[in-house]
């Protein structure tokens, strides 16, 4: 295999008896899968060149640092990687990443990057883990009044998160306050967070919120969101089986409810009567 050098994609899924693979550099290689290879627990870079590798799967426990040396990857799957306990911090600078996947790493308790540093993330799923509280969104935190725009400005500019999973999760009870500098997010999931008791101001573009079966749920912000910067999204938030919320809590997502519904009625109004005029100009300039 050393002498496939034009070698791009390389598929050995379900191969439950590799133990190993060759030290080798395939320079051509951007595709790697190793899914369910369950033997492997240890994994070493086989090309610098790698754009999607999958190790979903295997018994790895942890990852090597020459991994850092993949500037050009852009999807790293780990799920269901049972074994593995940590995640290097190493993985904030490849620069290139903009999926990484770790969902159901049972022995996962600390996500110690954080996401600040990880420019091009767009997805990050996080669901099935096990851990203790919400990966830091900043290098640094502050609550001091006067820096507030420049951590908006370096997470605006930072962060290209869209899609953040933290479903069944039994640790996390509460949320990164500055989780409302996510600019970019549109997904938030916290289904099965059983230990959940918080929410607070979410980010103002955000589509989906699924809080489904926070069972210790009582609080959110009020206001939820930024509701003037939201008035552009099509927004859906979901509180089922949330049975312990505060009756503040249920006042503020009515009242983001019915806001919300004002504002998209007042959009769609405004739409209606954008194309009502094209129209009648149509018509009159063709009369």
């Amino acid at each position: 295999m050393k002498r496939m050098k034009s070698l791009i994609f390389l598929n050995m899924r379900g191969c439950t008896s590799l133990r190993v693979l060759p030290r080798m550099n395939l320079i051509s290689l951007k595709t790697l899968i190793l899914t369910n290879c369950s033997s492997i627990q240890k994994f070493q870079v086989i090309s610098d060149n790698l754009e999607t590798l999958h190790l979903d799967g295997t018994a790895i426990g942890k990852l090597p640092t020459d991994m850092v040396k993949l500037q050009k990857l852009i999807v790293l799957n780990l799920k269901d990687c049972k074994m593995l306990g940590a995640v290097p911090e190493f993985l904030g600078k490849l620069k290139a990443l903009q999926e990484l996947v770790l969902s159901g790493c049972s022995k996962l308790k600390t996500f110690s990057v954080p996401i600040e540093t990880m420019k091009c993330l767009q997805i990050l799923l996080l669901d099935g883990t096990a851990l203790k509280e919400m990966p830091k969104l900043l290098r640094f935190n502050s609550s001091r009044v006067e820096d507030l725009p420049e951590l908006r400005r370096g997470i605006n500019g930072l962060s290209s998160l869209r899609r953040l999973c933290l479903s069944r999760n039994n640790m996390i009870s509460n949320l990164q306050i500055d989780i409302n500098q996510l600019y970019h997010l549109k997904w938030l999931d916290l289904k099965y967070c059983k230990n959940l008791t918080s929410i607070p101001l979410l980010p103002p573009n955000l589509e989906i919120l699924d809080a489904h079966g926070c069972e210790k749920l009582k609080t959110v912000a009020s206001p939820m969101a930024l509701l003037k910067l939201m008035e552009q999204v099509q927004s859906k938030f979901i509180f089922t089986n949330c049975n312990n919320l505060e009756q503040v809590a249920k006042n503020s997502i009515t009242s983001y409810a019915q806001r919300k519904s004002q504002l998209d009625a007042r959009r769609c109004y405004k739409e209606v009567c954008l194309i009502s005029y094209s129209i009648y100009l149509n018509l009159y300039s063709s009369l």
